[in-house]
């Protein structure tokens, strides 16, 4: 799973594109989700043109532009024709929470030929003088020929590029045919339409058994999950997870109830502020257990302040030196997962 992620990571990065935008929806029903396979079994929208759009992005943007890479990227780049804030406008990940998976990226300049060739010139330099893909053509079908066994990508149009691991290049090539069928006519689609995907990122699908095997231990059997991330306004995020039965649900509820009096404390002492804990929410609907919490941007910011002014506690005591000698508190970079660093695993199960 790791490595086919990496596939959709590193490739679809194309020497660090995901990279620039900070954080990775990219709604299923458009062009992208008919681009995924019918196979899929978890699907992730982000939509990384909305995130950047949002206070918390642009709050945190200078902390991220300070780190190291940034700047050298960036002008990469802008050297191909690729504007760091605008190349990037989505990301759509499906896959069969296994070995296959597919991403679709759209943004503007992403799929020309002539932006990509000088971004693989570009990789060349970070990647011992061997360029991280070529450009191909294979049955009409230009694709991009990626550095050993990482999958294949496939320029759809001049905003358009799709990655695929190697099981799953036969049917991409199809459905950019318009053959075949997408997953949002599978046999998960119902699935898929429960997460709210006019948020910037959500992602709904099958819990993969490795993981569903886990929460045995809580007695809970999870088969499926659908969720969503809204950052309009600091972070909301809405959680529903589908078990084995109402009974395990209700029960399941029961113990985080019980749980929660401690995890009020716990929040207190690392300064999340009170009413923010108040806003976790957790219920049963029929065989579904879900979830409700939010922070808003000042609930985001104390929790910042507090949390650095704590880190610099801890190094002066550590250090012996004093507070003098403590360090700074640690920037905190957008938060958002994605897939840019995306996500983080694509594998969706539970929401990003």
């Amino acid at each position: 799973m790791k490595r086919t992620i990496s596939v959709s990571i590193a490739a679809t990065a194309l020497f660090g594109l995901v990279g620039l935008t900070a954080c990775p929806g990219g709604g299923a029903t458009g062009t992208s989700g008919k681009l995924i396979p019918e196979q899929a079994t978890i699907m992730v929208g982000i939509d990384v043109g909305g995130l950047m759009k949002t206070k918390l992005y642009t709050d945190n943007k200078a902390e991220f532009e300070k780190q190291s890479e940034y700047k050298e990227m960036a002008d990469a780049a802008k050297a191909c024709n690729l504007d760091p804030e605008k190349a990037l406008s989505s990301i759509l990940i499906g896959t069969d929470g296994k070995a296959n998976v597919v991403a679709v990226l759209k943004g503007e300049g992403l799929g020309v030929e002539a932006n990509l060739n000088c971004i693989a010139e570009k990789g060349k330099e970070k990647n011992g003088g061997k360029v991280p893909f070529t450009i191909a053509d294979d049955g009409g079908k230009k694709i991009l020929k990626m550095e050993g066994d990482k999958g294949t990508g496939y320029i759809v149009d001049g905003t358009t590029l799709v990655f695929a691991s190697a099981a799953w290049t036969g049917a991409v090539k199809d459905l950019i045919d318009g053959k075949g069928k997408p997953a949002i006519d599978g046999p998960n689609k119902d699935l898929f339409a429960r997460a709210d995907q006019s948020k910037h990122i959500w992602a709904a699908g099958l819990v993969p058994a490795e993981l569903a095997g886990g929460a045995k231990s809580v007695g809970a059997e999870p088969k499926d999950m659908s969720g969503s991330l809204d950052l309009s306004d600091g972070i909301a995020i809405k959680l529903a997870v589908g078990l084995a039965s109402a009974d395990q649900a209700k029960e399941l509820k029961k113990k985080a109830d019980e749980a929660m009096p401690g995890a009020k404390i716990g929040a207190a002492m690392v300064g999340l502020p009170a009413k923010a804990v108040e806003t976790i929410k957790i219920d049963t609907k029929d065989n579904q257990i879900t979830l409700e919490a939010s922070l808003t941007n000042d609930d985001i910011k104390t929790l910042k302040e507090k949390a650095g002014a704590l880190l610099g506690g801890f190094g002066g005591g550590m250090g012996g030196g004093g507070m003098d000698d403590a360090p700074p508190p640690m920037p905190v970079e957008p938060v958002a997962p994605p897939p840019s660093a995306a996500p983080a695993e694509p594998a969706p199960a539970p929401a990003p």
